[in-house]
């Protein structure tokens, strides 16, 4: 056996058991992942960069508490790393410690063993904490969002009569039919808990403050929430001088846990303790080993900016503000000039969702593929999650991955060189936003610096530029965390890039997605013309010892400046610049609005409330736009297609009332170009044919009545008779060209058969099928496909064909118009005899085939 420590090339190194746990180990002895077969037991990927959320804490209790991380870049230990585990020495305010992580032989269970010795010459007291983030999930699971994987999580704390308070957690979806389970507790005794990462470290982490878990100890209460974090605080130590202590943690896993934690359960923790590895010590004489790579987002503090005064804010964004709001007479946030809203710091480290907007490239009112989309957020995130067409496959740029700001590694940040080093941006104290850019304010010490990203509209570029506004001139540090090879830019594979006159290409590996879909594509950078760079290179500009840990980091040092900017632009898909004369973004967004205004009556009471209706209207257009033609959100990591329900809704209503009908009829032939043979629609598909095959395989019960209903508003609004008349192919997975086709109308002749046959049998009433609007009521039951309806489908199923009724008769098809009013004038008589009951509609009505009807969402259910 091999226990020298292994080169940083072999990292991150994989610990394993026969009982099928492992555990990968990152170089600065941090936890990336854990997995047991094919479950991810941890949550968020430890990175090089920033460690992650799974550590060992080490308090040192006095007036003060003092805290240090014992694992990880902010650990003040050194790394020894063979097959047999890990060993975390070192040294910290007179405590010496010693760490081992080591994993079961016969069970799926890992240990943390940690020894304390006291140096000084008086006494102290100190106590450890043990958190480790959970995803209990499958691995594509957990990174499509931690957050929805954590909605699914159930913690339960256990008192053991021995270790104290244990952690059970409990993965409620299933996964491949089961149902992982952990435990987490004390080698000691536990004496408080919490579970969710927004307990421990508040938002007090956004503005580079201590985690309250750690300032006040554990909340001991259970918290639900979208940051699964099982802490476990132990009992405290007092050690005299030159005392010691043994204690440690441990955690225990179960593939499939059938039944809910209970009581019971605690027998786990017994087992736990019970193997040969539970009494294992640390050993002061073990091998010692490297110490952790620190970067700049572990040991460059934040820039400290002040909050603008009055008199400034008034500078900056002009003295007309609108719709202030204000908390204890402080300015939270307000909107001002044309389409602007601007939040103050105050606000950001007050509310639980971070601000941030998404941007996207180009002017078309409907899908352009050669389109780029960002999303930008307040904490110094300049652009993120950049893509061009496909807004979740083509990526270039990572997305941040938590809104505690427990990772700052993620998308485009920027440093800058202030006396005493490199500061990183990040908390601006104003963010200003419009339709198409978003604006930082850092005031600080030294004077004030402005940095804006903006979206093009007249060509597909985005840009960041910034600029000195008071102070001396400084270098910036320009950080891209690429993502182009996959899994958001999490593996260990350095950017490849290439330096042009034009810039700087970065192009995929060939057996990437994006290397596979667009061989030769990739993305340019490049440095406007009032941007000199001093160096270029990966990840060792980011490491303080300069040496690469090969992570996918492109970064760029720009020579000493008051103003600097850098454009990005996509090479995936060709694109055509705008052809219209002069359109800049702030004409184009008042161009598409103004048609589009709230004018209350004089003297109304209502002014002021329809006043602040009408300045969120700009946005409830762009944030519709978005959902449109680059669906996805700040939040949501994934996307990039259309709902079927959710692009005949939203966009098609939006577009009527702005008058924009010729994207309507886009829309709708790309929707029905998507049509089943059999007359009914995917829950979902890709609306770029590159991705055509990237579908659901079925759909709810109301899918197939939304786009025959936004046909006809449609064809009500515009009189355009020669849609209904357009050959448009069903769906074929191999291409057009061997697809049946058949007019639009043709097309919803076939849904309306659809229709007919999804009914309650004997009734005229729609069946429920796989769902209704309300995605998470999903019958467990196969019969309640058939026989359960919800009266909100049977309203649809009316105004569907009242509307295409009427549509039909404006063009003179007034037979067909007649048979569809019949069949409307049915279904409103059995909804008003079947489903409204005692004066009460019932939300929900269960057909038996006795005849005997169960109402369910009413006063009889």
């Amino acid at each position: 056996m091999n226990t020298e420590s292994p080169s940083p090339a072999l990292f991150p190194f994989r610990l394993e058991s026969p009982a099928g746990l492992s555990i990968e180990i990152n170089a600065n002895g941090s936890v990336r992942r854990m997995d047991h077969r094919d479950i991810l037991l941890n949550l968020f990927l430890g990175t090089e960069i920033e460690g992650g959320p799974a550590t060992l804490y080490l308090r040192r209790l006095g007036t003060t508490v003092e805290t240090t991380p014992l694992l990880g870049p902010r650990s003040p230990a050194s790394i020894h790393v063979d097959h047999e585990g890990m060993t975390v020495k070192g040294e910290w305010r007179g405590i010496r410690f010693c760490v081992s992580l080591c994993l079961a032989n016969s069970a799926p269970a890992w240990f943390y063993h940690v020894a304390l010795k006291n140096t000084l010459s008086h006494e102290e007291t100190v106590d450890l904490i043990y958190t480790q983030d959970l995803g209990l999930a499958q691995y594509w699971a957990v990174r499509i969002n931690e957050f929805y994987t954590s909605h699914y999580l159930d913690h339960t704390v256990l008192y053991h009569k021995e270790r104290g308070c244990v952690l059970a957690s409990r993965q409620n979806l299933p996964m491949g039919g089961r149902h992982p389970w952990t435990v987490v507790g004390a080698l000691g005794q536990g004496i408080a808990y919490s579970t969710d990462a927004l307990q421990f470290y508040g938002l007090a982490a956004r503005a580079g403050q201590s985690p309250p878990g750690l300032t006040k100890g554990l909340a001991g209460a259970r918290l639900q929430h979208e940051h699964s974090l099982a802490a476990i605080q132990e009992t405290p130590i007092t050690l005299k001088p030159g005392g010691e202590t043994r204690t440690g943690f441990f955690g225990w896993f179960e593939e499939n846990h059938a039944a809910a934690t209970s009581a019971a359960d605690l027998a786990f923790v017994d087992k736990a303790v019970a193997l040969p590895e539970a009494s294992a010590s640390s050993d002061w004489n073990s091998p010692g080993g490297s110490t952790p790579g620190k970067t700049l987002f572990t040991a460059a503090p934040l820039l400290e900016t002040q909050e603008p005064a009055e008199s400034e804010l008034d500078e900056m964004f002009g003295a007309e503000r609108r719709r202030e709001e204000k908390d204890e007479g402080k300015t939270l946030s307000f909107f001002a000039g044309e389409n602007r809203h601007v939040v103050l710091k105050a606000k950001e480290l007050k509310a639980l969702r971070p601000h941030g907007q998404i941007l996207r490239t180009g002017c078309s009112l409907v899908p352009d593929e050669a389109a780029l989309t960002s999303n930008t957020w307040m904490d110094g995130v300049f652009h993120s999650m950049v893509t061009q067409g496909h807004v979740s496959i083509n990526r270039f740029l990572s997305t941040p991955h938590s809104y505690l700001s427990l990772f700052r590694g993620y998308g485009q940040r920027l440093f800058v060189e202030l006396e005493g080093g490199w500061h990183l941006l990040d908390v601006p104290s104003a963010f200003e936003m419009t339709p198409d850019s978003s604006r930082w304010i850092y005031k600080h010490e030294g004077g004030l610096i402005a940095v804006k990203s903006t979206a093009a509209v007249d060509l597909h570029e985005l840009t960041l530029s910034v600029e000195v506004m008071a102070g001396k001139p400084v270098r910036f540090l320009l950080s891209n965390h690429v993502a182009i090879n996959g899994d958001d830019g999490s593996h260990a594979v350095p950017v490849r890039y290439t330096q042009e006159r034009e810039g700087i290409f970065v192009s995929p590996v060939p057996d990437s997605d994006v290397g596979r879909r667009f061989p030769g594509g990739g993305f340019r950078m490049e440095p406007l013309s009032n941007t000199v760079l001093e160096r270029i290179g990966g990840d060792e500009m980011l490491f303080l010892d300069g040496r690469t840990r090969r992570q996918p980091y492109l970064c760029m040092i720009t020579r000493r400046a008051r103003s600097i900017g850098f454009r990005m632009t996509g090479q995936l898909v060709p694109g055509e610049p705008v052809k219209e004369e002069r359109l800049d973004g702030p004409k184009f967004w008042t161009d598409l609005t103004s048609s589009l205004r709230l004018h209350p009556p004089k003297n109304s009471p209502l002014a002021d409330r329809t006043a602040g209706l009408g300045e969120i209207l700009p946005w409830f257009i762009q944030n519709v736009l978005i959902h449109y033609l680059a669906p996805r959100g700040l939040e949501q990591y994934t996307g990039g297609g259309w709902g079927t329900r959710d692009i005949c809704q939203g966009p098609v209503e939006m577009l009527l009332a702005l008058g924009r009908q010729e994207p309507i009829r886009d829309l709708l032939l790309r929707v029905f170009k998507t049509q089943n043979p059999d007359g009914d629609w995917p829950q979902w598909f890709m609306f770029f044919d590159r991705e055509r095959n990237i579908r659901a395989s079925d759909s709810h019960g109301d899918i197939v009545f939304w786009p025959v209903l936004a046909l006809a508003q449609y064809l009500m609004a515009s009189g355009d008779k020669s849609l209904l008349d357009e050959k448009v192919p069903f769906f074929h997975p191999e291409g057009d060209a061997g697809a049946e086709k058949g007019s639009v109308r043709e097309h919803a002749e076939r849904a309306i058969s659809v229709m007919n046959r999804r009914v309650i049998p004997g009734t005229s009433l729609a069946a429920y099928g796989h769902g209704d609007w309300n995605d998470s009521m999903q019958p467990f039951d196969p019969k309640m496909r058939e026989r359960l309806c919800s009266s909100w489908t049977v309203t649809l199923h009316y105004q569907t064909l009242k509307a295409l009724s009427a549509a039909l008769r404006r063009f003179g098809l007034t037979e067909r118009a007649s048979e569809f009013e019949v069949m409307s004038a049915q279904v409103l008589k059995e909804f008003q005899q079947r489903l409204i009951v005692d004066g009460v509609l019932a939300g929900y009505a269960y057909f038996h085939d006795n005849g005997g009807i169960d109402y369910l969402l009413h006063p009889r259910d």
